[in-house]
Order: structure tokens, then sequence, then C-alpha cells
């Protein structure tokens, strides 16, 4: 009882530390939150007028025989557009490459079989990243491929955009959006339709309830997680064939075969 009371307490510091910055959060915040979502999507773009239709946290993209990938947010808009919003608390120098794959992996769930290639919608993978990651203190940065020689865009509607969490430029409306990612409390926001949102997770007994809740289960998995790869590591250690060590999980943890082999993946990743 004393664990429990102690470890809630734990949760209740934790929850009040928390930021939009921190990606489990940021699905809390904006999950089926249409508001929200648009006042990013409109500052980022310097518009006023866009209207989104879709929201869904935390998305994950089964990859056909290699790595899955999870989208913090994936939104899509009133005019035909698809946005993977990011948050990404370091650089680890592979950023480029990260967006280059969620870019891909949502093209996958954009188009149904047997659609003709036309069918494919504009997408935007957008990195709010807690550093400046290009390194030149500007507040954003938007590519798209284009021709080394000529400069000509290709037209493939594919654009990656990092957002510079080092901009303190609390004068423009981006600035005051970073501002609002680092924050821990409400009252310190810009956005109001932000500052409401992350009020309710923090200061209201259901919000709160549901925060912790959230917590329990984080480290339920965590803990589950790390029993599978001691039982991974452990099998290889001995020598056991990887043929046997799937099946071995598949019984051992209840796990599809799909599922199974995405933790020998992540291990040999």
């Amino acid at each position: 009882m004393v664990c429990d009371e102690r470890l809630r307490e734990q949760d209740l510091e934790r929850i009040q530390k928390l930021r939009i910055f921190d990606d489990d959060f940021l699905k809390e915040v904006f999950d089926g939150n249409f508001e929200s979502t648009e006042l990013v999507l409109n500052i980022i773009f310097d518009r006023n007028d866009i209207k989104v239709t879709k929201v869904i946290g935390q998305r994950e993209i089964k990859g056909i025989e290699g790595h899955s990938v999870r989208l913090d947010i994936m939104a899509e808009d009133s005019e035909g557009r698809a946005y993977d919003i990011e948050v990404q608390r370091q650089d680890k120098g592979w950023l480029p490459l990260r967006a280059r794959y969620n870019s891909s992996m949502m093209d996958t769930v954009l188009l149904s079989e047997g659609e003709d290639y036309s069918k494919l919608i504009p997408t935007y993978v957008i990195f709010f990243v807690e550093r400046d990651a290009v390194g030149d203190g500007l507040p954003l940065h938007h590519y798209t491929m284009r021709d080394e020689k000529t400069n000509e865009p290709l037209g493939d509607e594919r654009h990656i955009i990092f957002v510079n969490g080092d901009n303190k430029d609390e004068s423009t409306r981006l600035g005051k959006l970073v501002h609002d990612f680092k924050c821990t409390s409400p009252n310190e926001m810009y956005y109001d339709v932000l500052a409401k949102r992350v009020r309710h997770f923090k200061e209201t007994e259901g919000g709160i309830a549901h925060m912790c809740k959230l917590l329990e289960d984080m480290r339920n998995e965590a803990a589950r997680d790390a029993e599978i790869q001691s039982a991974i590591d452990t099998a290889r250690f001995y020598g056991v064939p990887d043929e046997t060590i799937l099946s071995d999980l598949m019984k051992r943890f209840g796990l599809t075969d799909e599922q199974a082999k995405e933790y020998m993946l992540r291990k040999s990743a």
C-alpha cells in the first residue's frame, strides 16, 4: 500500500512536469483535437484557413517485412493533405532518415490496393525538434525533392518540415507555439486552446486519473518488453535458433507471429 501511494505521488509529480514536447503527452493533447491541430498547422504554414477533418494519436503502421512505425499524430485536412506531426527531444543525427521513413510509411496507408498512383495525396512530415537540428538558427526548414541542376521541383508532393525548438522569438506566432510546447504550466501558455487541453490533464480529476492510468500502462508495457527482451537475449546466448525463439515467444507471451518477429527485429536493428 505504501508502495502504491509512493507511485501515485511520483506519477502526480511527473504529470505536472510533462510538456507537449513529450511524445506521450503530445498524443493526449492532440488526439481527436481538431482545434489544436488546426492551430499548429495554420501557424506552420502561415495561414488561418486550414480545416482539419481527421486527427489520430499514435497511429501505428505495420511494415510488410521490416520495421513498423508509430506516428505521434496523423491528420488530414479539407484540402486533401495528410500530416504526420512528431516531437523529437534529441537529434541523434538520423532525423532526416526517420522523416524519410515516416513519409514512405504514410503512403502505404493513404493508397489502397489497386488504386492509381494519381490518388496519392500530398504528405507533410513535421518534426518539432527541441534543439536546432540544422544549426543555422532559422525557426523552420521546409524540404521538398528538387532537381540538383535546375532546382525544379520533382512534383511528388512529399514535404518534410523541421521546426526549431530553440526558437525564442516570442514576437512571432511560431515562436509562441514553440514556447507553449515547452511549457509545463498551462497558465504560462500563449494559446488558450492548448492551455485548456493541458489544464484538463493536469488539473481536473478526470484528466489526472486518465494520465495516471496511462503512466501505469506504460510501466507495465515497459516491464513486459524487458521480460521479452531478456528471453530473447538468454535464448540467443545459448545458441537457440531464431525459429525456436519465435515459437517460444508466441507461446510464452501470447504474441502473434508478426509481433514476435517485430521483437526479434527490434533486437537485431
